[in-house]
């Protein structure tokens, strides 16, 4: 798993650490059961404070995607995340919601923005649920 911090960016540092280990399992570079390293290793490997990693272990526990077991380390978690399906939700509407106003402040043509959520659907990994895949919307 390769993670990169950007110190330029306004974004916290453990929620950039976060965000690609969920982007990581997404795109299916990590499976479930997987091992990540250490806090200890990863901070070395950072050059970051050691809390900084246990604080995005924590958001991602938190939020379902690992499972931490004591004297074991931390894995990614079996199925999906915990948060409830409305809360999943209301998070990715506020997240499309963010998007679009980028997108109309940035001044992007509408079907150039389709296009590339079309090839960002086909580059992650989506779960098999039938439903969700958007195939019977038309």
């Amino acid at each position: 798993m390769l993670i990169q911090i950007d110190h330029g960016c306004d974004r916290p540092v453990y929620l950039q650490i976060a965000d690609q280990v969920k982007r990581d399992v997404a795109l299916g570079r990590v499976a479930e059961g997987d091992r990540l390293p250490t806090v200890r290793e990863l901070s070395s490997r950072l050059v970051i404070n050691p809390n900084t990693i246990a604080k995005a272990y924590r958001e991602l526990e938190h939020q379902g995607i690992i499972i931490t077991r004591p004297g074991s380390g931390s894995y990614i978690a079996q199925g999906s995340s915990r948060l409830s399906e409305a809360v999943r939700e209301k998070l990715i509407r506020e997240q499309i919601d963010r998007l679009m106003v980028e997108a109309i402040h940035m001044q992007i043509d509408r079907r150039q923005l389709f296009g590339w959520i079309e090839e960002a659907l086909a580059k992650f990994k989506f779960p098999e649920k039938g439903a969700g895949d958007g195939e019977d919307r038309g």
